[in-house]
């Protein structure tokens, strides 16, 4: 069966307007490999995008943005040569850091060895539609990465928070990042369960929200005003525990229109109102903290 075809990312990205802060960080970048060297790990119904770390560094040159965090592509699953391969190969590895998809099957050595090449964080896909991971398996996991120093992502659906909220509630000494403002419906506004969950949950100092793909969750082609208010909450109750990301490529991307990665950029800046002052900390400081950049 023919794989699924989906746009590619823009190839002639803009500098946003303005310019962001120096040291600005893309909390989420994907980087693929070639299929005959780095085949994915499970079996998938798309095809991997065309989109290489020389790719990811020429689009984050000329967005602005000095440092970023390679994610590690879910198709990959616990195969992680690419990213391994491609931390060795950096000269200076001081502005790239890596997150990786982690279970317990995973050595402690093959953790140890990332995190020697910059790996801060493991991240967890958990939902109806990918299969609830049994709790006391998370947990289990979650006891390797503190020893670590990690840091937890969550990949969820908005309901699923509420699925799993007891868990989550009970981990008080990892810093725990929300990815991707929670995937919640827009529609439902800001009054929906989960997003009051997400809200309380966020007064809590080890939890941090990636404030990406409000491009991707909109209902709308372009502008996507309906992400704004959902931008600037989740900023207001976590304005240090903000970060932000591309999410480039833009794999499995569903809309008519691909948009400029610019535009990305400048809707991050209608969340904070052009502050300046808030948007270095969400771009600079916020993910130096959680990353271990130099300040």
């Amino acid at each position: 069966m023919a794989k699924e075809k989906f746009p590619d990312w823009d190839r002639n990205p803009r500098p946003p307007v303005p310019l962001p802060p120096r040291n600005s960080c893309d909390c989420q970048v994907h980087v693929y490999g070639d299929p005959k060297i780095y085949p994915p790990k499970l079996s998938i119904g798309h095809e991997l995008p065309d989109a290489t770390f020389a790719d990811a560094q020429r689009v984050l040159g000329v967005l602005g943005f000095d440092r970023a965090v390679l994610v590690h592509p879910g198709p990959y699953d616990t195969d992680y040569r690419l990213l391994v391969d491609t931390l060795e190969g950096l000269t200076d590895r001081g502005n790239y850091r890596g997150v990786v998809v982690v279970d317990e099957t995973v050595p402690d050595q093959t953790l140890e060895r990332l995190a020697g090449l910059g790996v801060c964080g493991g991240r967890f896909h958990i939902s109806a539609r990918y299969g609830f991971l049994p709790k006391d398996k998370f947990l289990r996991v979650i006891d390797r990465l503190r020893a670590l120093r990690w840091h937890v992502r969550l990949h969820m659906d908005g309901p699923d928070f509420l699925e799993y909220a007891d868990v989550l509630a009970s981990i008080k000494d990892v810093p725990m990042v929300i990815d991707h403002m929670g995937r919640v419906d827009f529609s439902l506004g800001l009054q929906q369960p989960a997003v009051r969950w997400i809200l309380k949950t966020l007064a809590t100092d080890n939890w941090w929200m990636l404030v990406s793909n409000g491009n991707r969750t909109s209902a709308l082609e372009s502008g996507w005003d309906d992400a704004v208010p959902f931008g600037k909450a989740y900023v207001a109750a976590a304005p240090d525990r903000s970060i932000w990301a591309t999410d480039w490529p833009h794999v499995r991307w569903r809309k008519r229109r691909m948009m400029n990665d610019a535009e990305e950029v400048e809707l991050l800046y209608r969340y904070v109102d052009n502050d300046q002052g808030l948007l270095k900390r969400i771009l600079v400081d916020n993910p130096a903290r959680l990353h271990g950049f130099a300040p």
